[in-house]
């Protein structure tokens, strides 16, 4: 029998000096306020009752603080009836405390806990009576546990904000720490320091045996596939055997493909047995744009002489992943993720948290990000090392939609003291945990070491090894691997991000961070120019980025009640540490001179500039032939900011989330320029070969036009120069090089700022609008060359193109979606810009 926990919990905190020494005078407090339902950090009730206001609004981060020196007291009043004492243990089970724990049960003290990253679990059997019984959590933050003698010989080997001169964010003790690094300030993030219950709890009430895991794993994925299940049970008569019937039941979309009954003898202890399993017909799961993502679900039940239970139901999709790695030439590998067999071009961004506060991440925000990440063509996230392990949700909804994960561990920017035995103990759990938790997804697709430390400390860790400590190497170089080895093999591991090479961030070999070069180089230029991009000659890119205001509307909602001024304490808060003028720079390359803008015109030149150099990147770097996969820095928000984004904290779009989705396109044409050439690549990620027919050539801003028309080839799930012709005659002020085809995003060849262009008239009329059951269909037709349309929409009607150009007389049709019956014909009011006009 399972007690839940989820609900009804009470708080109140303490000075730090109210230890766990005083928990019975604390049970006795009358001082307690609701905390709702699990998860719950403290912010939250604090939030609700009034006590602080919301740390990721206006400048309120600040006026927080003050909880880092507090303890903070979980309370849970339960009942037990006198049945569930007869069962052979009582396991209590808190998924996530963040940090320092000490529970008790009815006052007595039953166990401490300090890592975030994997449950609390204890058989309190014989601290539980008939009736109420509570439960009390002492929680703390963290770094009042570490000083300063404890992390002094690493204090030069943690990345802070302060040391980079960027602010005041950063915490050095995090390096001890096993919760999010994040919570104590990024370059994209305040410093919010998180304490409380992270995930759900439960009392499990056992009788004489328990399932404790099923993995699915596949071995053949064809459509007569081999699969095996591993099934963990542990039996509970300590110097007995007993027999044990095992059923195992699988269902695809409810209806029954397999099931298999086994009888065994159980020893006492943990047991293991393995289902060799055909299944016939089977339906593979494939990542989003390669194919459907069916889901089975696996169940288990054991049967003893006095007990009878099950697993939960596990779904799982089949198919087979690995790394492809195949040889190009001497330290020159591919590096591309293999699923079924195919090699799969990933696309995507990189995931941090989805708030300062992540205990609050609901379901619903959850899904929104996911769908949002399908719907601009992802196909990949990766899971970054300064965040945390997500919740169940996550994985789901990833499983279900389609989107592969490059999973990091949670090491980010610091060297960790893995020559103390009691972190690496701490870090084994996490790692033997999550492995096995996670395995079943297949989302899942590869497990990354860590974000970044081999490639910020090279230089020492290549030292002598006489010289200094592993900081960290040991963990990902030997702990993690055996560890993968021996909960999930299947899963391919990677020890950095970057890595690869004879440098952790060399292009031959491996992934790399894409940023001196570019957005982080001083030379400005540099930082503003897409061009840059096309010298990029990666393997597989798992970051780098772009920096781009959210709209005023967002602006205006996490400046709280305060007047929004540009370039104020709360504007410059808000705003990336590593932006350094690199906004209004590229406003000023690109569209106009920033100075005396009106901010509207300002945010919203920015916005287009994030979107180009989002766009124009993103296509080189798939242009270069050995790339095989492209995620930018980064997908989502933790706070309403100046950032990276391309939807921000409160799930707005920015412009750049279109651009992105047009970069992204299962289907689409990129051109480069090659001295007097235009060389064309062709893509297709789909599953089917095409025959597609081409238009090529020059428009000119006075709708003439120089154009000629091919059928090209376009292999499934492949990249490649499909046409080179030369560069037309016609004034590259005066017009663009472009090609087209049904289904395919238009294509333009950059030859310069759209400042640059000479003047030229157009406009742009709404021709239809139709309702198409929930959506709205609009049809535009542009006169001449026009920049960059929008529907002049609020940014949370979302729409499937945006932001898009047109040639002189095109026709593009877009739908609104879910605006049926909700908006009026005269509420689209299409905006744009005119090649030479400000």
């Amino acid at each position: 029998m399972k007690l839940s926990l989820t609900k009804d919990w009470k708080l109140l905190y303490r000075d730090l000096s109210v230890t766990e020494n005083q928990a019975l005078d604390v049970l006795e407090a009358k001082d307690f306020i609701d905390a709702g339902s699990l998860p719950c950090d403290a912010h939250v009730p604090l939030i609700k009752a009034g006590v602080i206001q919301d740390p990721v609004v206006a400048d309120y981060s600040y006026a927080c603080e003050w909880m880092e020196r507090k303890s903070w007291w979980y309370r849970r009043d339960f009942e037990v009836a006198e049945k569930d004492l007869a069962c052979r243990a009582a396991r209590l089970v808190i998924e996530s405390l963040d940090l320092f724990a000490h529970i008790f049960i009815n006052g007595r003290l039953v166990g401490t806990h300090q890592s975030c990253h994997f449950p609390y679990v204890q058989d309190i059997a014989k601290y539980l009576h008939a009736g109420k019984n509570s439960l009390l959590v002492r929680l703390s933050m963290g770094p009042e546990g570490v000083t300063k003698g404890d992390y002094d010989y690493l204090a030069d080997y943690i990345c802070t904000e302060y040391d980079g001169g960027r602010g005041d964010r950063g915490e050095k003790a995090r390096a001890f720490l096993r919760k999010p690094q994040y919570v104590y300030g990024w370059d994209w993030g305040p410093r919010v320091g998180t304490v409380g219950i992270m995930k759900d709890a439960w009392i499990d009430f056992l009788g004489d045996a328990v399932i404790t895991h099923v993995q699915p794993i596949t071995m053949e994925a064809k459509k007569d596939a081999k699969l095996r299940f591993e099934v963990e049970f542990e039996s509970l008569l300590p110097i007995s055997t007993q027999e044990a019937w095992l059923t195992l039941d699988v269902k695809l979309e409810g209806k029954a493909v397999y099931t298999e009954i086994r009888n065994v003898l159980a020893l006492s202890g943990t047991n293991y047995v393995d289902f060799a399993v055909t299944l016939p017909d089977a339906k593979l799961w494939w990542p989003s744009g390669a194919g459907a993502q069916p889901l089975y679900t696996a169940e288990v039940s054991i049967k003893t002489a006095k007990t009878k239970t099950k697993s939960d139901p596990v779904k799982f999709g089949i198919r087979t992943v690995e790394l492809n790695l195949e040889k190009y030439g001497d330290n020159d590998h591919r590096f591309a993720v293999r699923v079924n067999g195919i090699d799969i071009y990933c696309k995507g961004g990189d995931w941090i948290p989805a708030d300062s506060i992540y205990a609050r991440v609901s379901s619903a925000k959850y899904r929104t990000l996911i769908a949002e990440a399908k719907e601009c063509n992802f196909n990949m996230l990766r899971i970054w090392g300064g965040g945390l392990y997500e919740q169940d949700e996550f994985y789901n909804l990833c499983d279900e939609m389609g989107i592969l994960l490059w999973h990091d561990f949670m090491f980010a920017c610091t060297l960790v003291p893995d020559n103390q035995e009691w972190y690496l103990e701490l870090v084994r759990k996490e790692i033997d945990y999550q492995t096995k938790r996670l395995r079943r997804h297949p989302s899942l697709a590869l497990w990354c070491g860590n974000n970044e430390n081999p490639m910020i400390f090279e230089n020492y860790l290549k030292a002598d090894a006489k010289d200094r400590f592993s900081g960290g190497l040991h963990i990902y170089n030997e702990l993690i691997p055996s560890l993968i080895r021996s909960n999930c093999p299947e899963i391919p591991y990677w020890p950095s991000s970057p890595y690869g090479g004879k440098n952790p961030n060399d292009n031959e070999v491996g992934d790399r961070h894409h940023w001196g070069d570019c957005t982080m180089n001083p030379d400005m230029e540099k930082r503003i120019t897409p061009e840059a991009y096309d010298l990029v000659t990666s393997r597989f890119v798992t970051e780098y980025g772009y920096i781009g205001p959210c709209s005023e509307a967002t602006i205006k909602k996490y400046y709280g009640k305060n007047p929004m001024v540009h370039n104020d304490k709360i504007w410059n808060l808000h705003n990336n540490t590593f932006e350094k003028a690199t906004v209004p720079e590229g406003i000023r390359k690109h569209y106009i001179d920033p100075e005396g803008l009106e901010l509207k015109d300002y945010l919203q030149y920015a916005r287009l500039v994030q979107g180009l150099m989002y766009s124009y990147s993103l296509e080189a770097i798939r242009f270069y032939p050995k790339n095989d996969g492209s995620l930018f820095w980064m997908y989502n928000d933790t706070w309403g900011e100046v950032g990276w984004t391309i939807i921000d904290y409160y799930l707005d779009r920015k412009p750049s989330y279109y651009y992105v989705k047009r970069a992204f396109e299962p289907t689409k044409f990129i051109l480069r320029a090659a001295k007097d050439k235009v060389r064309v690549m062709g893509i297709n990620d789909t599953t089917k070969e095409k025959s597609v027919e081409l238009e090529y050539g020059y428009a000119g801003f006075d709708g003439k036009f120089d154009k000629a028309k091919k059928t090209v080839l376009l292999p499934a799930f492949s990249k490649g120069i499909v046409l080179e012709f030369s560069k037309p005659k016609g004034d590259v002020k005066k017009g663009v090089i472009y090609a087209r085809a049904k289904d395919a995003p238009l294509a333009i060849l950059r030859t310069g700022p759209f400042r640059n262009y000479a003047a030229a008239d157009s406009s742009v009329t709404v021709t239809k609008f139709e309702t198409k059951g929930k959506d709205i269909q609009v049809t535009l037709q542009s006169s001449g060359y026009s920049h960059a349309v929008s529907l002049g929409l609020p940014a949370d009607i979302h729409l499937d193109d945006e932001y898009f150009d047109m040639l002189p007389g095109d026709v593009h049709t877009v739908t609104i979606r879910d605006a049926a019956g909700k908006l009026e014909k005269t509420g689209v009011k299409p905006r744009f810009l005119k090649p030479g006009k400000k």
